[in-house]
């Protein structure tokens, strides 16, 4: 029977699908997320259609974030544990 030997891999696949699901939803929030290493320092770059919003910098354990809040291009301190989200500039026409 088909079925019978089909239903393991849809077992799997109903069990992993939310978590892939979770992943993708937060990626496209966030848009585009590049990351590279310098030694000991992480730098994440987070970009909305190429638009620069977040620079999260991880260094010797310690987080930094800046964020351009406005869309003026000038990036402010954020508190160490600030969640990055886009903020509302980056959903308005450009």
């Amino acid at each position: 029977m088909v079925t019978g030997r089909m239903l393991p891999a849809l077992v799997l696949i109903a069990l992993l699908a939310p978590g892939v699901m979770s992943t993708a939803a937060l990626a496209a929030s966030q848009g585009e997320i590049t990351t590279r290493q310098d030694g000991e320092r992480t730098v994440r770059e987070y970009r909305v259609d190429g638009r620069l919003y977040a620079i999260e910098i991880i260094d010797n354990g310690q987080r930094r974030v800046l964020l351009d809040g406005d869309g003026d291009g000038n990036f402010r301190r954020q508190s160490a544990d600030t969640e990055i989200v886009p903020p509302a500039w980056t959903r308005e026409s450009t």
